[in-house]
């Protein structure tokens, strides 16, 4: 008889013909020696840091590719390729010094060329590089990509033989911590193999691991030995290899943990976050992060060009009952960008007086259709309805996969959409906002606001940290008062971490495994 494997169960868990007693049953209670194995809630669509599209993606990229720099404990910025940087000319540039010491998994030297050409290409309008709005501030970036420009007339230049020098649009006191997320690939590599230059008979790293077994629901990791992982803040004893596992179904991947077939299990279920820590306590961690729920409103839509009526729409849902009563604490409510200010009051009676005076009521409703994702979303998008038919809107819900309405949004065919940003481990709520301001990477809702986006260069220019809260507030009062889009809830990175895992980074989540360990 032919036997079953570890995946197959999996695979045949999620269709619900494999009992989670049967999986129990057949699981390897023991791992394998050296190996570290993780559960995530989708597959990374690219292993290229300037074609990937996909969330998932930005979780893949540090265990292979080392970025400019890096994110220390608590969110800091800390030495990676650079080994120190610095501001100049009232911060509207940044010099940046490399390591020296750096190589390709090939042996071949990391050089400021590789960086250089690196922003190059992600300057390059060929090839629709996803993260580009997120380097709009260098000098030339924006305009090179709208206009189809030449990308080597960016702002990026080499000063000396490692050292790269960065300018701005704009005075930039944070500007290097931009970059914890921009990996640069190796030019001889690219050069020799185009965008092939990811098969994995091809592929050339600068990390801690190299993959070597990818598909779209298998990646495996072994250990580069070519680099002092150490020396760069990574653990000294890396796992041998870390496979991760692709597997969508929540509660697939708790019974996966539960079992013992994997050390970590990314996202499970929200209805499940108090029952897992009850039982697992420590070892269900949840931790802040800049993922953000929220309602796309198309401002071009004739019933919502107006602001007032915007801003009304927000007024009159009641996010405590929604993270309270519907999610059960799992998420965090939120009307507003900045995650750490207090709630905006829930005002349902005004919200009906604005609308009346606009026109609407139960007698002439407002009309529109509210654009849902197949998850939990679907449960608060009933109480959302619910809640503007109290004040003369009248919506429909239409539930479909995210890759229809990622579609929908990117062609503007939508009133509303419930839908979700999530920066990873970027904390900084302007980095946060600018997804929604000019150009921004979700901007679905069609608002320009350019005293917005004058606010939010201005916050980026204040160095002192409470005059850069103040602005931070004064560019989100915009967003406040305009209501191009409503907050809804923010959620965590939420994790369940075995007991044969250690170390990682304090204050972010377990999401840089070169930094973890492997109990003996």
């Amino acid at each position: 008889m032919n036997s079953i494997n570890r995946r197959q169960i999996t695979t045949f868990m999620a269709a619900g013909l494999i009992s989670p007693s049967i999986l129990s049953a057949c699981s390897k209670k023991v791992p394998e020696k050296g190996i570290m194995r993780i559960a995530l809630r989708g597959e990374a669509d690219s292993l290229d840091p300037f074609r990937a599209e996909f969330a998932i993606a930005d979780l893949i990229f540090p265990q292979y590719l080392l970025p400019l720099v890096g994110f220390g404990d608590n969110s800091t910025t800390i030495p990676s390729i650079a080994s120190s940087w610095e501001g100049v000319d009232n911060f509207t540039s940044w010099i940046f010094t490399l390591n020296p010491n750096l190589k390709w998994s090939d042996g071949a030297p990391l050089t400021a060329n590789d960086v250089l050409q690196s922003f190059r290409r992600g300057a390059n309008w060929k090839t629709a590089f996803p993260d580009a709005p997120e380097l709009y501030s260098i000098k030339g970036y924006e305009e090179i990509i709208k206009n189809k420009g030449n990308p080597e007339d960016i702002g990026v230049s080499i000063v000396a033989p490692n050292k790269i020098k960065i300018d701005l649009v704009a005075p930039e006191a944070q500007f290097p911590a931009q970059l914890r997320e921009f990996y640069p690939i190796p030019t001889h590599v690219f050069n020799k193999y185009g965008d092939d230059w990811t098969k994995l008979e091809n592929i050339v790293v600068s990390g801690p691991y190299k993959p070597v077994i990818y598909n779209q629901t298998r990646i495996r990791f072994a250990k580069n030995p070519n680099g002092d992982w150490a020396s760069l803040g990574f653990n000294p004893n890396l796992p041998n290899m870390i496979d991760v596992d692709t597997v969508q179904e929540s509660a697939t991947r708790i019974r996966m943990y539960q079992a013992g077939d994997v050390d970590l299990s990314q996202d499970p279920a929200l209805l499940r976050y108090t029952d897992l820590k009850e039982k697992y306590g420590d070892k269900f961690l949840r931790m802040p992060a800049p993922l953000l729920i929220y309602i796309s409103l198309n401002t071009k839509r004739p019933q919502l060009q107006d602001m007032d009526i915007r801003r009304a729409l927000g007024m009159a849902i009641n996010r405590e009952i929604i993270s309270h009563n519907l999610l059960r604490d799992a998420v965090h409510p939120a009307n507003r960008m900045v995650r750490t200010e207090p709630l905006l009051p829930f005002d349902r009676e005004g919200a009906r007086k604005i609308l009346e005076a606009k026109g609407y009521n139960a007698n002439n409703p407002l009309k529109l259709d509210l654009l849902v994702p197949k998850d939990d979303r679907e449960r608060a998008a009933v109480q959302i309805v619910n809640s503007w038919k109290q004040i003369g809107v009248e919506a429909t819900i239409s539930s479909t996969d995210s890759s229809a309405i990622s579609a929908r949004l990117n062609g503007h065919d939508f009133d509303a959409a419930l839908v979700k940003i999530d920066k990873g481990l970027k904390t900084d709520p302007i980095d946060l906002m600018a997804s929604f301001a000019s150009g921004g990477n979700a901007y679905s809702h069609q608002w320009i606001n350019h005293d917005f986006d004058a606010a939010l260069k201005k916050a980026r220019s204040i160095a002192d940290e409470k005059q850069r809260h103040e602005a931070v507030l004064a560019a989100e009062k915009y967003i406040i008062d305009e209501a191009p889009i409503l907050p809804i809830w923010f959620g965590d990175s939420a994790w369940l971490i075995s007991d044969r895992i250690k170390g990682g980074r304090k204050g972010i989540p377990p999401v840089i495994w070169p930094t973890l360990e492997l109990k003996s």
